[in-house]
């Protein structure tokens, strides 16, 4: 039987709302095998990057620990006064189902979704907001380039802007931001994956007062939260090719967004290894996020489905029979 009242019903504490959430989704096994060896001290280093980089009174953290080995909690306990949520499953969900999980029920208006592997750079939140603030189309914005996936589900961005001169095809991405991707993926040869473009020589760009690449990277990429809300798909099978595509990075062209990226990369994917770049970067001067920025993003704009599939069919005649025969 209950006896008395609950005293902390009586303490009005308020619940303190941040507009950006960010998702890091990791599994380290109990194994002998040499893949995961180093895991621990990747992860190590991409939450020490990660907390070094953002703004703490606008960003909330949220890391997933989808059934990892035991001897982990020590790299979690190190940082856990600055993790918002853990969450720890019994299982291994697979990635999309972890972060599907989370990033439905965000209160936060974005969502950055991070592989465990990702060293962040000084700056990369406001280079990320600042593509928002400057594009009000943008559904994902990645702080890497990614050329290379330009017209991976992204018909939205190619309709209007093609039509009013705002797609511009050239180099616009430094070599040395290139190579920084291709020593991390360790694909020398990803620069020809498009039969057609070397993106390593010419990006296609977005141009409003400075550019942004067309494209965005999905192990690393921030997305306005309403692109999942009321999406109940479900994702059955834990690990499936293009399960990500269908349940996360489709999302932002289904409602008429662009899938963009900054310039610049602000970003290291480390993989599985310690190699010479993956050392936390020790700035001069810290470029946290400045929270007057969001005032200058707008709101996300509900399209009806009619108006989507008509800009989407619109695209795709310009990527089709202009861009990728130019």
């Amino acid at each position: 039987m209950r006896v008395g009242n609950n005293p902390a019903k009586s303490e009005d504490a308020l619940n303190i709302k941040k507009p950006h959430r960010v998702i890091v989704v990791f599994y380290i096994p109990d194994t002998n095998s040499e893949y995961f060896a180093n895991l621990d001290i990747v992860l190590d280093k991409c939450l020490t990057s990660l907390i070094n980089t953002i703004n703490k009174e606008t960003t909330n953290i949220t890391l997933i620990n989808n059934y990892s080995k035991k001897a982990v909690d020590e790299v979690v306990n190190k940082h856990i006064k600055f993790i918002d949520k853990y969450v720890q499953y019994l299982e291994n969900k697979g990635k999309v189902y972890a972060v599907l999980n989370e990033a439905r029920s965000a209160f936060e208006e974005f969502v950055t979704i991070a592989d465990a592997d990702i060293l962040f750079y000084n700056g990369w939140e406001n280079a990320v907001f600042d593509v928002f603030a400057n594009h009000p189309q943008a559904g994902v914005v990645s702080p890497h380039p990614c050329p290379y996936i330009t017209f991976y589900v992204n018909r939205s961005v190619f309709a209007f802007n093609s039509i009013l001169g705002k797609i511009k095809y050239g180099k616009f991405v430094s070599d040395e931001d290139i190579d920084l991707y291709i020593k991390g993926v360790d694909l020398p040869n990803v620069i020809n994956r498009n039969t057609k473009f070397n993106w390593k020589e010419k990006q296609f760009v977005l141009y409003k007062k400075k550019p942004v690449v067309i494209g965005a990277f999905h192990v690393v990429a921030t997305y306005r939260a309403e692109q999942f809300r009321g999406d109940y798909s479900f994702p059955f099978v834990k690990f499936k090719n293009h399960y990500e595509e269908k349940f996360i990075d489709a999302l932002c062209d289904k409602v008429g967004y662009y899938r963009l990226s900054t310039v610049k990369s602000y970003i290291y994917h480390m993989g599985n290894t310690i190699d010479e770049l993956s050392k936390i970067p020790e700035p001069e001067e810290q470029l946290i996020l400045n929270p007057e920025i969001f005032s200058a993003i707008k709101l996300f704009e509900k399209k009806s489905k009619l108006k989507v599939q008509f800009i989407r069919a619109i695209g795709t005649i310009f990527m089709k029979y202009k861009w990728k025969k130019s």
